[in-house]
């Protein structure tokens, strides 16, 4: 079993592996990209002496950073060479380490950099909607769905805007309403609300800015979308 210090010592290689991330929890490693939080955390196996990295994303324009923190707008597994989960063993040599690192990074890298396109931000989308988990509930699909309308609003394109609009008409017109209901309220009205920020950016820019300079999200390394 792993102790306490070789266990510090493993996360400290994880953190000078991504220099773009800043330490938020001895297991979590984030930056803020404009309008969100985004990096890795190593979730450990219950009842196992593994972890898994997995790519974490949270919202920036909620009321406050413990609501926009409470719940992620995603999450990204890692895997293996062999299309696996990848699980990396408290008790690993220095080299599986640093080639599961080296992993994570080719899956992930691009959205970890001081700038990150836009258009990788949505290749990831484009992996979440393709697992049989997100295509089966209405609810992991909104959040997504709300983070690239989001960005379309803070990048503030009119034709990308449109785009995202309606690829969001398209996919909800599709949702089984007692999978989406019984938390977000009637579908039709969630779409409203959501078209209806729109109009208020401003107000989502200035929200925005006040969770980036409030407690540890002020701390993190701080970096920029390309479209």
């Amino acid at each position: 079993m792993a102790s306490a210090k070789e266990k510090k010592e493993i996360y400290k290689l994880w953190g000078e592996g991504f220099p773009h991330l800043s330490t938020f929890s001895p297991t979590a490693f984030y930056m803020t990209l404009d309008i969100a939080v985004i990096g890795i955390k190593l979730i450990p196996l219950i009842g196992g002496e593994e972890y898994r990295p997995h790519l974490m994303c949270f919202p920036l324009w909620k009321e406050n950073n413990k609501m926009n923190m409470d719940e992620s707008i995603f999450m990204q597994q890692m895997y293996n060479a062999k299309k696996l989960q990848l699980d990396v063993s408290y008790l690993a040599n220095l080299d599986t380490i640093k080639k599961s690192i080296d992993l994570t990074k080719k899956q992930i890298g691009a959205c970890v950099q001081e700038y990150v396109p836009v258009k990788d931000l949505f290749e990831i989308f484009k992996w979440q909607f393709s697992y049989i988990l997100v295509q089966s509930s209405p609810i992991l699909q909104s959040k997504l769905l709300e983070y690239e309308l989001m960005i379309a609003l803070y990048i503030n394109n009119p034709s990308f805007i449109n785009e995202v609009k309606n690829e969001i008409t398209r996919i909800s017109k599709k949702w089984d309403p007692k999978l989406f209901e019984w938390k977000n309220g009637k579908i039709e009205n969630w779409r409203i609300q959501l078209f209806d920020r729109l109009d208020n950016r401003e107000a989502f820019l200035e929200q925005v800015q006040k969770n980036l300079d409030e407690g540890k999200i002020a701390k993190l390394l701080r970096s920029h979308m390309v479209y």
